[in-house]
């Protein structure tokens, strides 16, 4: 059905799978949901929890309806979607890729406490990440893709999110975006550090690591 649907609709490979993952099968940009409890990709059906999908989708929506684009960077939307689903649950479990997967595959030896999981909150084992150096540099989540995402940029999505909308004036700046997105801007990296004020990437990350390693990211 969903390959059907890219076909007609000219979707490329990140849309297809933001579509497998989210379960939003009529819309890969989340202008609207079309949430299916029942996998159309699996004859047998079978009914699933779609209690953190509607959350993080309607999320996503809700932001790009506000800037009246489908077309935001994909860390914006799905940054916001982890942001939301944290504040209500303190857990993010709309993942992207599968983790459990990508975790047993890779060879690298993942330290105790240095993983993402769908049960746990983030802010702790992204703070000690952090505090390793164990980090994703702005350029890296900014540029994020579905297909070549990492459990780590993904929590670091999140994490750049939840600085961006830290403090009132934070929050302010963050509305900026989305009015730039209004005005039918692209919202780039470049954008991103005009608007918060930041001469180069060093100094934004400068403070966004800070962050996540203060006892306000949690």
């Amino acid at each position: 059905i969903l390959e059907q649907q890219q076909q007609r609709s000219g979707w490329d490979a990140n849309q297809l799978q933001s579509c497998r993952i989210t379960r939003n099968y009529g819309d890969p940009e989340t202008r609207y949901q079309v949430l299916c409890k029942a996998d159309p990709e699996r004859s047998a059906g079978g009914g699933t929890d779609l209690t953190p999908v509607f959350v993080h989708g309607t999320a996503a929506t809700i932001l790009k309806g506000r800037s009246l684009s489908g077309g935001l960077p994909f860390w914006m939307s799905a940054g916001w979607g982890y942001y939301v689903e944290h504040r209500i649950f303190r857990l993010c479990r709309v993942h992207y890729i599968d983790f459990k997967t990508y975790y047993a595959n890779e060879k690298a030896d993942f330290k105790r406490g240095a993983t993402l999981e769908p049960n746990e909150p983030w802010p702790s084992p992204l703070k000690k990440m952090c505090r390793k150096e164990i980090r994703e540099a702005l350029d890296s989540v900014c540029n994020a893709q579905i297909l070549s995402l990492t459990p780590n940029q993904s929590g670091y999505i999140f994490a750049l999110t939840y600085f961006l909308v830290s403090t009132d004036e934070n929050i302010t700046k963050y509305q900026k975006l989305i009015e730039r997105s209004r005005q039918g801007e692209k919202i780039t990296k470049s954008i991103l550090l005009e608007v918060y004020g930041y001469e180069d990437d060093a100094a934004l990350e400068k403070d966004w690591y800070e962050f996540m390693e203060s006892r306000d990211f949690r």
